[in-house]
């Protein structure tokens, strides 16, 4: 995805229009336009019910896998669409503008999940795992939190000791995991790429691997769905439990030690869709605000004529302005 070449850009002043920035390709506005629509008529109806009641649309999620949207970074031999970062921004931009919730969970999926598994599994992992996670099949989550130690990676209590026919037994407990388990009756997510220590290295510091723990397999389980969240309703959030769980070696990512290589090379993707989503919801925050300004009325006028109300709308719209070009600006290396 090449960015239109029609319009130079200057690197030290020149200025690019907003919607060049947002869409710098013909291919980036047509995505754009399509899940715009697909929040329109799909996300924005279920959205308030599904926040409401804590409900994961696990039936919408799987639509965005027939829509070739739950891969968009996975390389198209798999299933993917092979898209790049800005189009990741976009998906997280449109979906959060309505359904913040329903996001976060896809964004574990695809991201966390899919990302992760495309640029650091290897070729037989992501020939039989991919095509299942990127057409909705699998969902798929990542986890790293535990109860006593938060994302404290280096101090994670999981373990995970190999046996002599190679397979891994993986003991502990994790915590807050988005995607952790899929309905109302607990079901665990297919596949989680999940963090345990497997020792200790010839420097003397915790050694940290990466395991692809699939359901079904003897030991793995949901404890329990974390419920009455203050936000994010519309994902499901657990506790998932490995009890003598017993993985195939095949099941190893990469080589013993390598978590915290796995794990750099994809934060900077997932922390660039998670600021997406922030801009996402400040879009809505915005609407929902000018159209509240222009509803309300006292003393006779519409609150929006109040110059105290044109400020805090002028400001927020100038914030969220600056917001776009933070977010997108990087892509063509503008400071």
């Amino acid at each position: 995805m090449n960015p239109r070449t029609d319009k130079q850009v200057h690197h030290r002043t020149g200025w690019v229009p907003l919607m060049d920035i947002a869409n710098p390709s013909e291919e980036h506005a047509m995505l754009r336009e399509l899940v715009r629509d697909f929040v329109k008529e799909q996300v924005e109806p279920q959205a308030l019910e599904c926040d409401r009641d804590e409900k994961f649309n696990l039936d919408l999620f799987r639509a965005m896998g027939d829509m070739g949207l739950l891969g968009l970074t996975a390389s198209e031999d798999y299933g993917g669409a092979g898209l790049d970062a800005i189009a990741t921004v976009i998906v997280h931009e449109e979906l959060s503008a309505s359904d913040p919730g329903f996001t976060l969970a896809y964004l574990a999926h695809s991201m966390l999940f899919v990302n992760n598994l495309e640029h650091n599994g290897n070729d037989s992992q992501r020939e039989r795992i991919l095509p299942l996670v990127c057409s909705g099949e699998w969902v798929g989550a990542m986890a790293i939190s535990e109860p006593d130690v938060g994302t404290d990676v280096m101090g994670l209590s999981t373990t995970a000791n190999q046996r002599e026919d190679g397979s891994w037994v993986i003991n502990g407990r994790k915590m807050w995991i988005t995607n952790g388990c899929i309905d109302e009756e607990g079901t665990p997510a297919d596949v989680v790429w999940v963090y345990a220590k497997t020792g200790i290295n010839d420097r003397g510091k915790t050694e940290i691997s990466t395991f692809l723990v699939e359901k079904g397999m003897p030991g793995y389980s949901v404890g329990q769905k974390i419920i009455g969240k203050t936000g994010m309703r519309g994902s499901n959030t657990a506790e998932l439990v490995f009890e003598n769980c017993v993985i195939p070696e095949a099941n190893l990512v990469g080589g013993v030690g390598d978590a915290m290589i796995h794990m750099m090379r994809n934060l900077e993707l997932e922390r660039l869709t998670l600021a997406a989503m922030a801009l996402g919801i400040s879009r809505r925050c915005l609407h929902e605000m000018n159209k509240y300004a222009t509803d309300r009325e006292a003393f006779g006028r519409r609150i929006r004529d109040f110059g105290q109300m044109q400020r805090y709308i002028g400001e927020s719209w100038a914030k969220y302005r600056a917001s776009i070009y933070l977010r997108y600006c990087y892509k063509f290396g503008i400071r």
